[in-house]
């Protein structure tokens, strides 16, 4: 297994490059508790009022009392997928593995779909990309001061295909390598989905699951860990939970935390996701137990300031993936290059303090992308309608001069078929699924012509309002930061002993302030869950 501390400037992030980057001064939060502060054994000053007022406690349910003693070699905290993969690797490795879930079973799981590069499947189909290709794309939007490993984001890529071949042969029904709905102009074809479409508890977890017991994994469901234990150098070496009123002392050679993220905690979000201000919680039972937890420790961390979300209509059933409207903020201007990718759209919007836009049609392409299913929102007011564009404007409460000016510049763009300002193609070839076919994912792909530029011309006109959407995505990003063996790496960049770190607890320095693509943060959890877990395997059996 390789070490690499990965604690540099240019991969990390400072208190001074989060509070100018992310824009937290801004929300008038203090900066401490934000971040890792010294180990445990070293004396802290008094923290301020304003300080102790910042972050959530570090644990919860501490007065029920530790009444049984479990001995271990490793334990893993959390049932998502980087917490199973963990848990299997450290069983292969010969360690004695208990995993932990507070629920009473299962974690819903909403990921599905893998991005890998290098594998069988894109050779057959004689197109990939390289590693080094696939983290140029995850990063082609980078702040001046950036959060991202880019070494640790190589390491994951190189070992995607890897994972795929992992997943397989862990009894994971992998039927292949397709494009996704929502980004028909995907090149190379990089999305991996299984039989189980997007159910990801039975495509992945229940697979995993059966695999990790008849490795001898246990687990205890209905079981909370509330704090990690560290002795007076500093090396982890237990976990206090609770079940009910019973408390349990988990003595540990290593622990593994895949804990979820920290999309349950509002008081987090705000803290921690100041580029989506107007996040709601999700993910319940994802209560940032690795964020209060780094404190605890002495645990370096990664905050990007964003969470995996993107925008919809509240409504539901408009869908317009390739871009073919006209889409302004809130002052009437446009924004963006309609075509890109839907997260693209939702990285530059963050970028610009947007969190709500309208997406705007004529009569004839508005019967395309949302006549069967836009009646909802228009009794709502989601989506407002009218004969002309002021009439719109006012509708929308936008300035009417500016959205005039708007629409005009840009039904001259269609006409000249040509975009000079945001470069957007008149029309463009992309691959979509066959219509006839039930299935949502189809490995059999169609080419299909997208008309971009499509202008304003047939009243009555429409305008559909998009929000960000956090309910429909599970993550967050920001979390402990850890080597590529998921070691946990302490504020001044050495190794904490004994703890380990992966999935949504640790992706802080792997996925910006906003998510790149479906399916990366799954391929981050695969590679760095089978490292990490034999990682800690090795270090409990050493």
């Amino acid at each position: 297994m390789s070490i690499n501390t990965g604690h540099s400037e240019k991969s990390g992030v400072t208190r001074r490059s989060f509070l100018a980057g992310a824009g937290v001064g801004a929300l008038g939060i203090a900066a401490a508790g934000m971040f890792g502060c010294s180990p445990a054994n070293e004396e802290k000053p008094k923290a301020s009022a304003a300080e102790e007022g910042s972050t959530p406690a570090a644990s919860t349910n501490t007065t029920v009392e530790m009444t049984e003693t479990v001995d271990t070699d490793v334990v893993v905290i959390g049932t998502g997928v980087s917490g199973l993969t963990a848990a299997i690797s450290a069983a292969e490795g010969g360690a004695k593995v208990i995993v932990l879930e507070k629920l009473d079973g299962l974690k819903k799981v909403y990921a599905h779909s893998i991005t890998a590069v290098g594998t069988s499947f894109q050779k057959e189909l004689g197109e990939d990309w390289t590693p080094e290709e696939l983290v140029a794309f995850w990063n082609q939007y980078p702040d001046s001061d950036s959060f991202m490993d880019t070494d640790a984001q190589l390491f994951a890529a190189e070992h995607s295909a890897e994972s795929i071949d992992w997943l397989i042969e862990h009894g994971v029904d992998i039927v292949g390598v397709t494009v996704p709905p929502t980004n028909p102009f995907q090149v190379p074809a990089r999305t991996f989905v299984t039989s189980a479409d997007r159910d990801g508890v039975k495509a992945y977890l229940e697979p995993l699951k059966a695999k990790a017991e008849e490795l001898g994994v246990e687990f205890r469901f209905s079981t909370e860990a509330t704090k990690i234990v560290a002795d007076a150098s500093g090396a982890v070496t237990g976990l206090e939970t609770v079940s009910g009123d019973k408390g349990t002392l988990f003595n540990v050679k290593s622990l593994i935390v895949a804990a979820g993220g920290f999309g349950g905690s509002s008081d987090l979000l705000r803290l921690y996701a100041p580029h989506t201000p107007n996040c709601s919680t999700f993910d319940g039972e994802s209560k940032g137990f690795a964020l209060l937890q780094a404190k605890t420790v002495g645990a370096d961390v990664v905050a990007p300031g964003g969470t995996m979300a993107y925008f919809v209509n509240v409504d539901g059933g408009y869908s317009d993936n390739a871009g073919q409207g006209l889409f302004v903020n809130r002052e009437g201007k446009r924004w963006v290059n309609e075509n890109l990718y839907f997260l693209d759209r939702a990285g530059i919007a963050y970028k610009q303090g947007i969190t709500e836009y309208w997406a705007l049609y004529d009569s004839a392409l508005y019967e395309q992308v949302a006549g069967q299913t836009g009646e909802k929102g228009l009794e709502s007011g989601t989506i407002v309608k009218a004969d002309t564009i002021e009439e719109l404007a006012k509708k929308m409460n936008v300035n009417i001069a500016a959205l005039t000016k708007t629409v005009e510049d840009y039904n001259g763009y269609c006409e000249a078929k040509n975009d000079p300002e945001f470069g957007k193609p008149a029309t463009r070839m992309g691959r979509v699924f066959d219509p006839d076919d039930p299935k949502e994912y189809d490995l059999d792909v169609i080419d299909k012509e997208f008309t971009l530029l499509n202008p304003l011309a047939t009243a009555p006109f429409y305008a559909i309002d998009m929000t960000v959407q956090t309910t429909a995505l599970s993550g967050t990003t920001g979390g402990m930061r850890t080597n590529t063996d998921g070691q946990v790496i302490a504020v001044d960049g050495s190794l904490i002993p004994n703890l380990y770190a992966v999935g949504e607890s640790a992706n802080g320095h792997l996925i910006g302030y906003f998510y790149p693509q479906s399916g990366t943060s799954l391929c981050m959890c695969f590679c760095f869950g089978r490292y990490a877990g034999a990682a800690a395997a090795a270090n409990a059996t050493a």
